[in-house]
Formats: C-alpha cells, structure tokens, sequence
C-alpha cells in the first residue's frame, strides 16, 4: 500500500495548461506531441507542418484533452 502510493508520487504527469501552451505556440512543429510522448504524432507534425496549420489548429482543442488521458493511461500503471 505504502509502495503504490509512493510510486504514484513519482510517476510524473503532465500538466495539461503546460500542453496547451506548447500546442499554442509551437505545435505546428509538434512540440506538444513530444510532450506527451506521442513521437510518431511529433514526428508527422514536424515534417509536415502540423498538417499544413490544420492538424496545429483541430489540436489546440483537442490537446488537453489528450494530456488527460496519457495521465490516466500513466495512473492506472500502478
């Protein structure tokens, strides 16, 4: 029990205002996708300019939501 609780304490999360942020301002290079650990999705933003600033765009909105669920993906790890 005290195991769990300490390992849930040192996964590190990622906050989702810090992902938006990214998406905002460097998505189009896929910045945001890195974040989260998507590198497939970084790398098809970055060498097509994050779809040609639609992808960048549609993600803005959806990258939160995104962030929320790697967090409960990581969460439910333990």
């Amino acid at each position: 029990m005290e195991y769990d609780i300490a390992s849930i304490r040192m996964a590190q999360f990622k906050d989702p205002m810090t992902s938006l942020i990214l998406s905002i301002l460097v998505g189009s290079l896929g910045v945001d996708r890195f974040y989260l650990g998507d590198i497939g999705l970084g790398v098809g933003k970055l060498l097509t300019c994050g779809g040609a600033y639609i992808w960048w765009l549609i993600d803005i909105f959806l990258i939160q939501d995104a962030t929320k669920k790697k967090n409960m993906e990581l969460l439910l790890m333990f």
